[in-house]
């Protein structure tokens, strides 16, 4: 099967992770860090998770899942060891239109889950389309070598000026040149060396320059 590349929006959507393992922990937590409203439902729970709990964090359903628990639900995880629970959550979501993935069995999932690299508003991902999640990890580490915290900082910094820039360079051609000159080596260098002020002066410049 080949899988479509999206992002997805999850600021406030109801998200289900069924079972509460160390596996269903990772995917809860992730989904938190993206703004979902995520519920857990499990007969026993880890320890790491009441921290959670504690926090409000996600709503804890104690039971066993059943089919209900899945109404309204924009995406599930299915994290448990029941084969035949999982089957049911899976049937379920393809025939209420839900994003299900079944963890560790990609037959049964209508998406899956890359490995990602986040530096700021930088997310790079890496996927094998569930051939091997051990070398997309791999892949992704080999990632972080290159992409440091230096682009999450130059990302904040462009956030502010494309729109400045946009209205006050009138020349594609123009405006073109200046956002390529704010990515070259030089400046990305300005703020891996914790050189901020720098940078954005330089910026600064550029943009002048670039109204002539």
């Amino acid at each position: 099967m080949k899988y479509y590349p999206v992002n997805l929006a999850l600021e406030n959507k109801k998200c289900v992770v069924v079972g509460a393992g160390i596996v269903a922990l990772r995917k809860a937590r992730r989904l938190l860090e993206y703004g979902a409203r995520v519920s857990v439902i499990a007969r026993e729970i880890l320890p790491q998770f009441r921290g959670l709990l504690k926090k409000k964090k996600i709503i804890f359903k104690n039971k066993r899942a059943d089919l209900k628990d899945l109404r309204g639900a924009f995406l599930v995880v299915a994290a448990t060891d029941d084969r035949e629970l999982n089957a049911q959550i899976y049937a379920y979501c393809l025939k209420k239109n839900i994003l299900v993935n079944v963890v560790d069995s990609p037959k049964e999932c209508n998406f899956i889950l890359p490995s990602v690299l986040r530096r700021g508003s930088l997310v790079i991902s890496v996927s094998t389309e569930g051939a091997s999640p051990a070398l997309a990890k791999k892949i992704r580490h080999d990632i972080e070598q290159r992409f440091g915290s230096e682009y999450a900082k130059l990302l904040r910094v462009m956030k502010k000026i494309r729109p400045e820039a946009l209205k006050k360079i009138r020349d594609p051609r123009r405006r073109n040149l200046f956002f390529q000159k704010i990515i070259q080596p030089k400046i990305l260098d300005l703020f891996k060396n914790n050189q901020q002020q720098q940078a954005g002066k330089r910026i600064r410049e550029y943009l002048k320059n670039a109204q002539r």
